[in-house]
């Protein structure tokens, strides 16, 4: 019986390095396969969004599953924002233009959620969003489901009053992107430039969870 012990605490060692090379090399492999983002970070592993009820910029009712089967990039504002938006929209409509030669359920979709519902309504946010590009959709909805969604997504939002019952809005100016799983994938952060975010893009929605 003695003599057996070596044999099986030999057998023992060589079962671990076995399984230790094959969890390495899962590690190894996973962290391999994640893309290197120029402008953001992936979020691994991704964070299934929250249900939401929303409206688009046409009166129509959306929710989590109007997001299902393709990806999308969420940038939150509001239509009388001075400077941050105008520009992230101008940024994104540049980027959209280089994601054309995509297979239409390849390219993702670009949604502006306003956090501004006194003033943002969908003909306003309609109207809004076609000057900078058409094919963009626009989610508003009470200020209840807006508070609800930017708590849920980690959207800091703060009212900033100012003279004469005019208030401004302070927000985020990250770029949220969802997966066709409807979990949050990636965050990218400013400042933004239209080539680098198409080319972050492009490494998503060809990458696999």
């Amino acid at each position: 019986m003695q003599k057996s012990q070596p044999k099986i605490a030999i057998l023992i060692i060589a079962i671990a390095m076995i399984l230790g090379g094959w969890l390495s090399h899962v590690i190894t492999t996973t962290h391999q396969a994640l893309p290197a983002l120029q402008t953001g970070s992936m979020i691994f592993p991704p964070r299934p969004i929250e249900k939401f009820s929303l409206l688009d910029s046409h009166g129509q009712a959306v929710t989590q599953s109007t997001l299902a089967n393709r990806w999308s990039v969420l940038f939150f504002g509001y239509t009388t924002c001075p400077d941050v938006c105008p520009t992230t929209l101008a940024v994104l409509s540049a980027t959209h233009k280089l994601l054309a030669d995509l297979p239409l359920e390849a390219q993702p979709k670009f949604i502006f959620v306003s956090v501004d519902p006194q003033r943002d309504s969908a003909e306003k946010l309609l109207s809004y969003l076609n000057y900078f590009n058409p094919d963009f959709f626009g989610y508003t909805g009470t200020q209840q489901q807006l508070d609800s969604f930017t708590k849920s997504m980690g959207v800091p939002v703060l009212i900033q009053p100012a003279p004469n019952g005019a208030y401004t809005i302070d927000h985020s100016a990250s770029l949220f992107v969802i997966n066709p799983q409807l979990q949050l994938q990636a965050i990218f952060s400013p400042p933004y430039q239209a080539t680098t975010l198409a080319t972050d893009l492009r490494q998503l929605v060809t990458y696999k969870n």
